[in-house]
């Protein structure tokens, strides 16, 4: 199954908190990525934080990893979760 995550820094946390975690972060986020975990990762625009698609067999499951960031353990990352299915409205234009 997929989700999407959406991580942003918590408003009003200074940056000299946030910088020293960004590699940690990194690392993290791309030991996931090598074992298929996360299956992109992009920054939002405005550098607020990033979105991911995770794939994983449940939504505690994401919960739990997502927990493990180090960005969310020291709670300087929010995070929106949302399990994400198939998009199946294009089989309307086929049906007769």
């Amino acid at each position: 199954m997929q989700f999407l995550v959406i991580a942003k820094v918590v408003p009003g946390v200074p940056m000299e908190k946030v910088l020293p975690l960004v590699k940690p972060e990194a690392a993290k986020v791309w030991e996931y990525y090598a074992d298929d975990t996360i299956r992109n990762a992009y920054y939002i625009a405005d550098m607020s934080g990033a979105v991911l698609l995770w794939e994983a067999p449940s939504l505690e499951a994401v919960t739990e990893m997502v927990a493990q960031l180090p960005m969310v353990q020291e709670g300087v990352l929010q995070t929106e979760i949302t399990p994400l299915k198939p998009y199946t409205g294009t089989e309307s234009l086929f049906a007769k």
